[in-house]
């Protein structure tokens, strides 16, 4: 029921109660969405609430009775900015710490990369590592295994975080050498990969730019840096 909903550009929610969070708990409870799953925010737009799912962000009309999910733009400024965006900053605040960092030496730049050690996209950009950074762009790494974190790329990858020097581990991952399980695990994995889910992360590489834009798949350094060049200057 969920990948249905997901699939909507627009859905009608029948609701016959005043709007109210309980009422768009109510109506998110018919899209099989329990009220420990989601969050409900203020939203920009006047007659909106954003829901925060593990599906990603549904938007919810106050009246309880019209859902939508997808990018909404704002046209307030020169150029059309998705009210999404904020949301997406938001939420990697609670994983922020846990990334393994790449830096720039001449930083202007920070990215965030949800990746996957057996994606082909994630390894080449992995492999032209040094093309960010000596464009000054410093690279912050989130795990998403594809295919959920508790499968075995999911746990090789709760390794690579748990273990003393992440960083070296998680070169030699994407080298295609084995991994070394850690002692004892900490579920950094599993809170990235739900992050990732909330953002509407489906595969990898996911960028996230510094403004909260997501990026689905491989952009090159080069072309990477015009797109930061000319987001700064607006």
């Amino acid at each position: 029921m969920k990948k249905l909903v997901i699939s909507l550009g627009l859905a009608l929610i029948s609701t016959s109660v005043l709007a109210n969070n309980a009422d768009i708990t109510k109506s998110m409870e018919k899209l099989g969405f329990s009220n420990k799953e989601i969050t409900i925010e203020n939203n920009p737009v006047q007659g909106l609430k954003s829901v925060i799912t593990p599906e990603g962000i549904f938007y919810i009309t106050d009246d309880g009775k019209f859902l939508t999910q997808g990018p909404i733009y704002s046209l307030e400024g020169g150029e059309p900015v998705n009210i999404a965006n904020s949301n997406n900053l938001k939420l990697m605040k609670s994983i922020e710490k846990d990334a393994i960092v790449y830096k720039a030496p001449k930083e202007k730049y920070i990215i965030s990369v949800f990746t996957d050690y057996t994606c082909h996209y994630c390894k080449l950009l992995h492999e032209n590592i040094n093309q960010y950074l000596d464009a000054g762009i410093s690279v912050h790494y989130f795990a998403f295994p594809r295919a959920g974190a508790d499968s075995d790329v999911g746990k090789n990858m709760q390794s690579i975080w748990s273990l003393a020097d992440r960083k070296a581990a998680f070169d030699n991952a994407y080298k295609g050498n084995s991994i070394s399980p850690a002692n004892s695990m900490v579920p950094y994995v599993t809170q990235q990969f739900n992050v990732g889910k909330k953002l509407g992360i489906s595969g990898t590489p996911a960028l996230l730019l510094p403004d909260g834009q997501l990026v689905s798949g491989y952009v090159p350094a080069d072309k990477l840096i015009e797109i930061l060049k000319k987001k700064a200057k607006n």
